[in-house]
């Protein structure tokens, strides 16, 4: 699933109310549900910087 697909389902889903987002790409079904409209929002925002270039978080271990 592109990027691009991604935030259309995180859009479609919050315009809609609806916390579940059920995918499959490749033959891969992914199912997420957020526990609110506020993280979804968040998760919006972080995959629209993602897409711009913005700052990225990435856990590194030694």
């Amino acid at each position: 699933m592109t990027i691009d697909e991604q935030i259309a389902s995180l859009e479609e889903a919050i315009a809609a109310g609806v916390r579940k987002i059920v995918t499959q790409s490749q033959g891969v079904r992914t199912e997420i549900e957020y526990q609110s409209t506020d993280q979804m929002e968040r998760a919006l925002a972080k995959l629209k910087a993602r897409k711009a270039g913005g700052p990225r978080t990435n856990l590194v271990a030694f």
